[in-house]
């Protein structure tokens, strides 16, 4: 049972945040170990992009450093 101040995952967002991650490559190999540990205690870099006739009506966001990305405030990928 969610928070009522969570938003709630959506399977059609796991499918979508798939498909987007292709169209912004992370830089994993290209960051050092110091943006490599930022990440991996959760401060990550975000960069949105107008993704409007791919996602409409979605926030879509992604991290410069890692494979994360953030669809209406909801973290995917690994």
């Amino acid at each position: 049972m969610a928070l009522p101040d969570q938003p709630v995952q959506n399977p059609d967002a796991a499918v979508l945040a798939q498909s987007l991650a292709k169209l912004w490559p992370h830089r994993e190999h290209e960051s050092n170990c110091w943006k490599n540990l930022m990440c991996w205690v959760g401060l990550h870099r975000w960069a949105q992009l107008d993704l409007s006739q791919l996602a409409p009506g979605r926030e879509v966001w992604f991290c410069r450093w890692c494979s994360k990305i953030r669809i209406d405030g909801i973290l995917y990928g690994g």
